[in-house]
């Protein structure tokens, strides 16, 4: 199945490579390894003026309106470049606000414009609904005055040490809400620890942490849920087109290495084991982007599930770490040296593997949501077969 593209999508991933190519690479992501908050704030407001963060966002909310495969073209190159702003996680957080501000009226129009011009990192602590019991982390939110008062602990939070706040799902005696909990909230304490790509994840603590819900809140328990989980979603996908787009870079550098290096007086390109090599990497990345955007496509005209998207994650993680390490192992000895680049995709593929839950979780996830879909019976999807379907961005 070959992607094909309408003329809006080619200019906007054509825009996304030259801003890659002229803002990202190796060298600049070497540079950055370790520091504080281990981005670009400066290529974090080009990434902004070029519209990345707004893409989501609804139009009557000042957006551009547009899915979450515009989402993942941008961020296929941004694999590409080993950029490691959080686009996914602001992209779905500013949606999440223009949403909620659409959907409760809540002053939620400053934190917006904050979020998509890259002023206000803002980042989704949500947790997927359906964790098993033994795995969940909860944090909870009783009513106290005219706000909440948040109790709760949540672990592997990317991007948390350059966080101005963080979009939270708290469980309410009535249900889940969405509420903004800025950084500097009293009662709220990060502890940071490094990935191996030189980023930062932390562990947030909610301690009686108090908000004032007319304010910060995005999201009311009526809508509470399911936005959370479509939230969760689209980053999820998000990171898979990450994921994609480093595995693609990283066999890029790996067969123009094959193709200049010689042994016995040949290019080990020419050895028939590199090549078997190289061929099960393109299959894997192949197979990999063509699962990524039919289930992109199928969010977007609404007949996607999230099992699909699970399988995204899962399959994108497995790839991507496999087709890494055989891009270290092609290169020989070099591939293992830190002054070479190879070892950098390696480390941010490991990184990006684990982001949101590895394979593993999400295996378990895809079998939860697809006995779940199987339950609702035969009928809901006759009935979706019979609505108008919106002309595929796919041809085979």
């Amino acid at each position: 199945m070959e992607l094909v593209l309408n003329e809006d999508q080619k200019l906007l991933r054509e825009s996304a490579e030259k801003l890659v190519e002229r803002c990202g690479g190796a060298g600049k992501h070497r540079n950055l390894r370790n520091t504080e908050p281990g981005f670009d704030d400066s290529r974090l407001k080009t990434i902004s003026k070029a519209g990345w963060l707004s893409l989501m966002v609804p139009e009557k909310s000042g957006g551009l309106g547009l899915g979450v495969t515009e989402l993942a073209l941008v961020l296929e190159q941004a694999g590409r470049g080993l950029l490691t702003e959080p686009v996914a996680a602001l992209a779905a957080a500013a949606r999440a606000v223009g949403v909620g501000q659409a959907a409760t009226g809540a002053s939620t129009e400053e934190a917006l414009n904050k979020v998509v011009t890259g002023e206000n990192i803002l980042i989704p602590v949500l947790q997927d609904p359906l964790v098993p019991d033994e795995k969940r982390e909860r944090i909870f939110a009783e009513h106290y005055h005219y706000g909440y008062q948040l109790t709760g602990v949540r672990r592997g939070v990317p991007f948390s040490d350059a966080a101005h706040g963080f979009i939270v799902d708290a469980n309410t005696s009535d249900g889940i809400i969405l509420i903004i909990v800025p950084q500097d909230t009293r009662g709220l304490n990060i502890k940071i620890s490094r990935s191996v790509d030189g980023t930062a994840h932390g562990t947030l603590e909610f301690s009686e942490v108090t908000l004032m819900a007319d304010e910060l809140l995005i999201s009311g328990v009526r809508q509470g849920e399911a936005l959370a989980a479509n939230i969760h979603d689209r980053m999820l996908l998000g990171v898979s087109a990450e994921m994609l787009g480093v595995m693609e870079q990283a066999l890029e550098l790996a067969t123009s290495y094959m193709k200049t290096r010689e042994q016995f007086g040949h290019p080990i390109g020419s050895f028939q084991a590199l090549q078997h090599r190289a061929v099960n990497n393109q299959i894997e990345i192949e197979l990999t982007r063509s699962l990524l955007y039919q289930a992109c496509e199928a969010f977007d005209s609404g007949n996607g599930n999230r099992a699909m998207v699970a399988a995204v994650k899962t399959r994108a993680s497995e790839a991507v770490v496999s087709v890494t390490k055989s891009v270290i192992q092609m290169h020989g000895a070099i591939g293992f040296t830190d002054e070479y680049d190879a070892g950098l995709y390696l480390r941010r593929a490991m990184t990006l593997a684990a982001q949101y839950g590895n394979a593993a979780e999400h295996k378990e996830r895809y079998a939860i949501l697809s006995r779940m879909d199987k339950g609702k019976g035969g009928s809901s999807s006759k009935r979706r077969k019979r609505k108008k379907v919106k002309k595929s961005i796919f041809a085979s």
